[in-house]
C-alpha cells in the first residue's frame, strides 16, 4: 500500500489576542529526520513508513514565545471532531499506544516536530487527515517544554503561561494501490 500526500503545507493564519499583530501556523511534513527535506509534488509514501512533520510559528518574538503541540490526531475524513481517530499526540506526549510516534522538539521554540510510521484505518478507507491543536506559551517562566516519561503526571488545567491557541490540519494522503515488481 503506497500512500500520495497532497497538500504538502497547511496554513493558518491568527490574530493576536491582544490584536496587536498576527502570526501563522505552518505544518509541513519532511522525508528525513533532519527535517531539511520537504515532501514536494506527489509522493508516495508506504505504510509502516517514518514520516516527520513541522509544526512551525512564525511572527512572534521567538525569545518569548514558544510553540507547545497540545495533541495531533488522524482521522479518515476532513473533521478534526470526526468519532474515527487515532490519536498521535495526547497531552504533549506521544500516544503510549503508539509507539511509532516520536517527539523531537515541543515547547522549546517556535518549532514543534514530532514523526509517526504512516498507516491506514481501514483497507476500505483511502484518506487519512492529520490535525493538531498547539498553543503558544511565554517563556518567561521556562516551563513550556513538554515533560514525556514514564511515571509522570500531567496536571490538567490551563496554565497562565498560554497566550493563545490554534487548531491546524493537513491532509489528505490518499491510498494508492501499488504493483509490487520483482
Amino acid at each position: 500500500m503506497d500512500t500520495e500526500l497532497n497538500p504538502i503545507q497547511s496554513i493558518v493564519h491568527k490574530t493576536l489576542p491582544t490584536g496587536e499583530g498576527m502570526y501563522q501556523v505552518k505544518m509541513i511534513p519532511y522525508e528525513d529526520a533532519g527535517f531539511s527535506h520537504q515532501y514536494t509534488g506527489r509522493v508516495d509514501i508506504e505504510v509502516g513508513q517514518q514520516i516527520y512533520i513541522g509544526v512551525f510559528v512564525q511572527g512572534v518574538d521567538s525569545r518569548q514565545i514558544a510553540t507547545v503541540i497540545d495533541s495531533c490526531w488522524a482521522t479518515p475524513v476532513n473533521r478534526d471532531n470526526y468519532t474515527v481517530r487515532w490519536d498521535l499526540i495526547t497531552r504533549k506526549c506521544p500516544n503510549p499506544n503508539d509507539g511509532t510516534v516520536k517527539i523531537f522538539e515541543n515547547g522549546v521554540s517556535t518549532t514543534g516536530r514530532f514523526s509517526f510510521k504512516m498507516f491506514s484505518f481501514h483497507e476500505n478507507e483511502s484518506k487519512v487527515f492529520l490535525h493538531c491543536s498547539i498553543h503558544l506559551c511565554l517563556l518567561r517562566n521556562n516551563n513550556c517544554a513538554a515533560r514525556c516519561f514514564p511515571g509522570y503526571r500531567h496536571r490538567s488545567g490551563r496554565s497562565v503561561d498560554i497566550h493563545d491557541s490554534a487548531s491546524i490540519s493537513m491532509g489528505p494522503f490518499i491510498w494508492t494501490a501499488k504493483s509490487r515488481g520483482v
